[in-house]
């Protein structure tokens, strides 16, 4: 499991260009400390997406319009199109949280996207949302 400190560095690791990619999927819940995560999925720009893909990071057929590069811990995506819930990388950015100079998809957007998945694992993602966003209200 990554905490918030480990996700930050692996990705700074990465040495991406900025505005090139944004945290998504599950792992910005471990930078507001929601919890902690597996794995670091990653919607990239086509260029970005195209000179991974030519420097070793493996193509994996995951289903209709899902088809990331993966390394490591990483789930890098051209697109987020396969899900009902599908932003650009360019919204996803103009809502980011930047922490750390690592920009991570607002817990807003995370929050759409669990909602319009709607799998098991993002219903229970959702209270754990909802308990975060209730409590921030209240401080």
């Amino acid at each position: 499991m990554l905490s918030k400190v480990e996700v930050i560095k692996k990705v700074k690791s990465l040495n991406f260009p900025e505005n090139s990619y944004i945290v998504y999927g599950s792992a910005p819940f471990a930078v507001f400390g929601i919890r902690e995560v597996n794995d670091i999925d990653l919607l990239v720009s086509k260029e970005l997406y195209a000179k991974l893909k030519k420097s070793g990071w493996e193509k994996v057929y995951k289903g209709p319009k899902d088809e990331p590069v993966t390394y490591d811990i990483f789930e890098a995506h051209d697109t987020w199109e396969f899900s009902p819930y599908a932003p650009t990388l360019s919204e996803l950015l103009s809502r980011a949280v930047k922490v750390e100079d690592v920009y991570f998809a607002s817990l807003e957007d995370v929050r759409k996207w669990k909602v319009a998945s709607g799998r098991p694992k993002d219903i229970k993602d959702l209270v754990l949302i909802d308990a975060y966003l209730k409590k921030k209200a209240s401080l």
